[in-house]
């Protein structure tokens, strides 16, 4: 059996088994389980082996212990199709809100979803303009297609769009909510309050946090739609950029009554 010699040999599955093994089985186990994911073969077939030559096989793979380069591809081939990175800047609402689940809910384990958002198909209007495929398909349904290239094809742009992220969230950081976990789990006393009135405000306004938080796209989407559900796809699609600033004006003048999300 011959163990990769770095992460230019690792699929992207095996990238997130590996990130899921579980660490409080014991050493041996984690090193048991690592080898077998890396050599892509179920952990009973190294079994056999004897504690010596699993350990001496774990050494050889110092690479292991760090990050993957942050490089990736801005074409793919995948299943003969060519794939194109879509520039950040012209993500929609709905793939910005659909890599945000992502990258609150196990970004690693969700890698080949976040990468079937950003690499498109392209093709040619009339005009010769190049044009991406739109966002009409789930990546649940396509992440798949992305599970067997190598991490190093794709890794480095978790890195990239995360910079991009800080950089839009900071820009609009009035529209999104500050509210912090620790002062979500801090419990109110009555007796800091002048009244009973005023801890009853207090509490509300807590709750309306919580509120706002857990239902703030759905509420965004139903402010911008306007209440007329059959509107919410083709707000959906709308650049990102530009349905911020627009929010960002309706907030300065007044008009945004949505709370932040």
């Amino acid at each position: 059996m011959k163990l990769p010699t770095g992460w230019n040999k690792i699929k992207l599955y095996q990238f997130k088994e590996l990130r899921q093994i579980d660490k409080t089985a014991g050493y041996f186990s984690f090193q048991l389980d690592s080898l077998a994911v890396l050599l892509d073969v179920p952990s009973e077939d190294l079994e056999d082996l004897s504690i010596d030559e699993i350990t001496s096989m774990y050494e050889s793979i110092k690479w292991y212990q760090s990050e993957p380069k942050k490089n990736y591809k801005h074409e793919l081939v995948l299943e003969e199709q060519t794939y194109i990175l879509q520039p950040f800047k012209k993500l929609t609402l709905f793939e910005f809100i659909d890599l945000e689940y992502f990258l609150t809910n196990d970004y690693i384990n969700h890698i080949s979803h976040i990468a079937s958002v950003f690499y498109r198909r392209v093709d040619a209007d009339k005009w010769q303009n190049v044009e991406f495929e739109p966002y009409i398909f789930s990546p649940f349904d396509r992440y798949e297609l992305f599970d067997d290239l190598n991490v190093t094809d794709v890794y480095g742009i978790l890195t990239d769009y995360m910079k991009y992220r800080e950089d839009f969230m900071n820009k609009y950081e009035n529209l999104f909510n500050e509210t912090d976990d620790e002062d979500e789990e801090e419990q109110l006393d009555v007796k800091d309050f002048d009244s009973i009135e005023d801890y009853k405000a207090s509490l509300e306004q807590k709750e309306q946090g919580k509120r706002s938080k857990k239902w703030g796209w759905e509420a965004l989407l139903f402010d911008l739609c306007e209440g007329d559900l059959t509107k919410i796809e083709e707000i959906g699609k709308l650049p990102l950029i530009f349905v911020f600033n627009m929010l960002s004006m309706r907030k300065e003048m007044g008009y945004l009554e949505t709370p932040k999300f």
